[in-house]
């Protein structure tokens, strides 16, 4: 997610509204969509199958109702309010995350 700020483009996770500040771990979507690791642990750890259709603010594709998903439950102000991320985005960003030299993080196995 994108705002302006005194001429600046500040740069902050849609799911949590935390800036980045290009030392936490985050990663883009399309259209300049941004999820922080922290949250991204959290979806791995609570997706359910979502209650009503829905389109993934990561990769824009439209689910129906029953798909896995997740947003933030306690979502702050600064954060998108419609956010939402779909399993595939999920286990992508979790790939790459993975695979990142600079990130201290390693994808959970699928039986933890």
């Amino acid at each position: 997610m994108q705002r302006d700020e005194k001429s600046d483009i500040i740069i902050s996770c849609d799911f949590c509204g935390t800036d980045w500040d290009q030392v936490r771990p985050m990663m883009e979507g399309h259209h300049g969509s941004v999820i922080c690791l922290d949250c991204l642990k959290f979806a791995l750890a609570m997706s359910q199958p979502s209650e009503e259709e829905f389109s993934c603010t990561m990769c824009l594709r439209p689910f129906e109702k029953g798909e896995s998903v997740w947003h933030h439950p306690d979502r702050p102000e600064a954060a998108n309010e419609v956010a939402r991320l779909c399993k595939g985005c999920m286990s992508q960003a979790a790939g790459t995350f993975s695979k990142d030299p600079d990130v201290d993080w390693k994808r959970p196995k699928k039986d933890e």
